[in-house]
């Protein structure tokens, strides 16, 4: 009995090394480093009409998720990159308001790793093309006061998206207008899963370079040599998160909800993205039952310069957009 117990003992101290170093690994997965402000973000926050914007600040949730609209402005007139993208757009015959007005919204979702001013050279785009812009900070990362998050998994990460523009619009008074969900990576999946739900009131849906199952993203970043090892800590990864009553790591699979949207959807895919796989977006797009969808792939374009290459991404986004809101009734 003395010999049993003390391999009882063992056992239990080992499974709680193992649970810790897989808490430690779920750790880095769900609540990642948070990234300071950069100085590109400081230098459009302080000036934003050099850029052709305006920016008002909110926090939605009760403090909880801190946003930034993004406007046009325009006495400024639209900045460097957005005279390009309306110029652009212009070659496509498509006839653009008037700088400083709009003619919807996109709630735009950044990355894992990243923060909502990552995503204000996009807004410019968007904004010049004549769509005002939200930006979120998403859970553990920015200033949102939450300290982990699920990849939109979980019912408040779902209804975040919603929530966030429902006071938004209430806080500004905004008009009611045609509303688009964006989301890159990370935030595609959050946007996937706010889109897939029953009571979504978006008209569209782009996703850029976002996955189909959490576990193979994982699985492709290890080395062959650590398959063997990640597997057997796999199931610890998913035990702790268990214990912890938040959604596993072979739970997080949008694939599973992109067959519930009921609007357009765009996805974008760089053709060299190792990270995230082209093959994982091929996998969201053709579970997605919804009639009106499209597919895009960006020549040569990684992970992280999907948005950055020499093809006239922000055209094609916001011409598909664009179209998408011509087709609804008015308002």
């Amino acid at each position: 009995w003395r010999v049993l117990r003390q391999l009882l003992a063992l056992l239990l101290i080992l499974l709680t090394i193992a649970l810790l170093i897989a808490s430690r690994i779920n750790e880095e997965i769900f609540s990642p480093p948070r990234k300071a402000l950069q100085e590109y973000h400081m230098t459009r926050l302080a000036n934003p009409a050099d850029y052709g914007l305006t920016i008002r600040r909110y926090s939605c949730l009760d403090g909880q998720a801190p946003c930034l609209l993004v406007e046009p402005d325009g006495l400024s007139g639209a900045g460097k990159r957005g005279k390009i993208l309306r110029q652009q757009l212009a070659n496509k015959q498509f006839e653009l308001p008037a700088y400083g007005r709009v003619k919807g919204l996109i709630v735009l979702l950044h990355g894992r790793n990243g923060r909502k001013e990552d995503l204000l050279p996009v807004a410019e785009r968007f904004v010049a093309a004549g769509f005002r812009c939200l930006l979120i900070d998403m859970p553990a990362h920015g200033e949102n006061s939450v300290e982990t998050m699920s990849f939109g998994s979980n019912q408040s990460e779902r209804s975040l998206p919603a929530k966030a523009l429902k006071e938004v619009k209430q806080h500004f008074a905004l008009p009611d207008e045609p509303t688009a969900l964006w989301g890159m990576s990370m935030g595609g999946a959050f946007a996937i899963n706010a889109a897939s739900q029953a009571s979504a009131d978006w008209d569209a849906l782009m996703i850029v370079s976002s996955f189909s199952s959490l576990a193979e993203v994982l699985g492709s970043q290890i080395p062959e040599k650590w398959k063997g090892v990640v597997d057997a800590l796999m199931p610890l990864l998913d035990l702790e998160r268990k214990m912890r009553g938040l959604p596993t790591i072979k739970a997080i699979e949008p694939k599973r909800s992109v067959a519930s949207i009921a609007v357009p959807t765009l996805f974008v895919h760089g053709e060299r993205d190792h990270y995230v796989k082209p093959s994982q977006g091929r996998k969201l797009y053709n579970a997605v039952t919804h009639n009106n969808k499209l597919w895009i792939t960006v020549p040569n374009a990684g992970h992280n310069n999907v948005l950055a290459t020499s093809m006239p991404l922000y055209s094609e986004m916001s011409a598909w957009l664009l179209q998408q809101f011509s087709q609804l009734p008015e308002r």
